[in-house]
């Protein structure tokens, strides 16, 4: 056995897994240094945020974590950890029902200008949605849509990265099935709800997932449409803990507890579903 090992033995080959391992450990430990100072921060006092700022907490303790939700901003973050949930929620729901009926026309029906549309819809992409923010402005002011949920729902759930994710996986379904179908009497909604959804479950689980992160994450949008605290998300009511809510005095650890309680949704969602995701976009990747 030895023998054998010293005749496998390569310390060139070693020396160079060695090398990119290392290197590799340190572009990981760059990526979540912002993250564990973030935790490392919710964990500490004022006083010590002030003289070790980004350092391992002395006297951890989660008081910044019960002031967030208990103390003069209690029912305010409350509200707005409340509204985040009531607008991405449905926002995920709908564009993925959206995305999977636009992937489903675009895959397997056959009617004039379908290529065409299907580029023009890609090509929108290449275009900053900042850009749009002042038309969509004066527009959801002249129905009244500004500070309400819908403003925020609504707006943004026919996904184009949706539908392209959805068309490209929907291909791979085999004509036949669908025309099996079609012989037994089902029409366009029986077909898709019966088969085309269920087949399609890994693509639409990964749409699913970047699309409740985007919208859970989401700033510039609520930050420009809404304007009454009622209605705010937890993205854009957290900056406020700065300014109004706490008398305009800036108190960094509660705005680091508050990103982490923001934080540990997205990453408990993505543990969770890591699996799903990491096969619905590989899937949409080999079927397309």
């Amino acid at each position: 056995m030895s023998a054998l090992a010293a005749r496998t033995w390569n310390p060139r080959r070693f020396a160079g897994v060695s090398v990119v391992n290392a290197f590799l450990l340190g572009i990981g430990l760059l990526a979540i240094y912002p993250y564990l100072v973030m935790v490392f921060g919710g964990l500490k006092s004022a006083g010590e945020l002030s003289t070790n700022p980004s350092g391992v907490p002395h006297h951890p303790t989660i008081s910044n974590f019960t002031t967030l939700f208990t103390g003069t901003t209690g029912s305010f973050m409350r509200r707005a950890l409340l509204n985040t949930f009531i607008v991405t929620v449905p926002f995920t729901l709908l564009t993925v029902v959206l995305s999977a009926m636009a992937g489903y026309a675009f895959a397997k029906y056959r009617f004039r200008g379908r290529n065409i549309i299907f580029a023009l819809l890609i090509a929108s992409m290449l275009v900053p949605p900042e850009v749009n923010i002042p038309t969509l402005y004066v527009i959801f002011a002249h129905i009244n849509w500004l500070s309400t949920y819908q403003v925020q729902i609504l707006p943004g759930t026919a996904s184009v990265l949706g539908m392209f994710m959805a068309r490209q996986y929907i291909q791979s379904i085999p004509d036949e099935v669908l025309e099996a179908a079609s012989v037994d009497g089902a029409g366009h909604w029986r077909k898709f709800w019966r088969f085309v959804l269920p087949m399609s479950a890994p693509v639409l689980g990964a749409i699913a997932v970047l699309t409740f992160v985007l919208k859970f994450t989401d700033y510039l949008w609520p930050l420009v449409m809404v304007s009454n605290p009622r209605y705010e998300p937890i993205m854009v009511a957290l900056p406020s803990l700065s300014t109004s809510q706490t008398g305009f005095i800036v108190e960094y650890e509660l705005v680091l507890a508050g990103c982490v309680v923001v934080t540990l949704p997205l990453l408990l969602l993505f543990l969770r579903f890591q699996d799903t995701l990491m096969r619905g976009v590989a899937a949409g990747a080999v079927h397309g």
